[in-house]
């Protein structure tokens, strides 16, 4: 398994320093802002300890779940759940302020998940999340959108 908190804690920051307002992505419809704006909804959303509908059919969380846990990368320009909606902010705020909002939600999401007996998560593809397969979805999700601007 993949180191996440070395991944949260100082890679992210570090290839977040390298994003720039007119950072042109390599696909997909998402400029800079509203990439770190979706982003920093999913870290509130995997917070938020709320129970979530699922978007597929249950009989494939076991098959998502294993994806998810491997470490197959998710592929280009995928739909965005709908719950993202609720959290993703219609005006972001000012690219600096956003970069600062994300990385200090990300370092309470890297705490609670890290040291929360019985975190739990619910996410509309994979169901419910334990701890580890929270910040599976959280490492493989961020890698996701740095590479859609190039940053990995």
């Amino acid at each position: 398994m993949n180191n996440h908190q070395a991944f949260f804690n100082s890679q992210v920051p570090e290839l977040l320093s390298k994003l720039e307002h007119n950072t042109e992505q390599l696909w997909g419809s998402m400029n800079a802002s509203k990439m770190l704006n979706h982003l920093w909804a999913g870290t509130r959303i995997m917070m938020s300890k709320r129970t979530i509908a699922l978007e597929v059919e249950a009989e494939k969380l076991p098959k998502l779940k294993a994806f998810l846990m491997s470490d197959r990368a998710f592929g280009e320009s995928l739909p965005k759940p709908q719950v993202y909606l609720e959290y993703e902010n219609e005006n972001p705020l000012a690219f600096m302020a956003l970069k600062e909002s994300f990385l200090k939600d990300l370092t309470k999401f890297d705490l609670l998940t890290s040291t929360e007996k019985d975190f739990w998560s619910m996410h509309p593809s994979f169901g419910k999340l334990n701890a580890e397969e929270t910040r599976q979805l959280q490492y493989k999700h961020i890698r996701h959108h740095f590479q859609q601007f190039g940053l990995m």
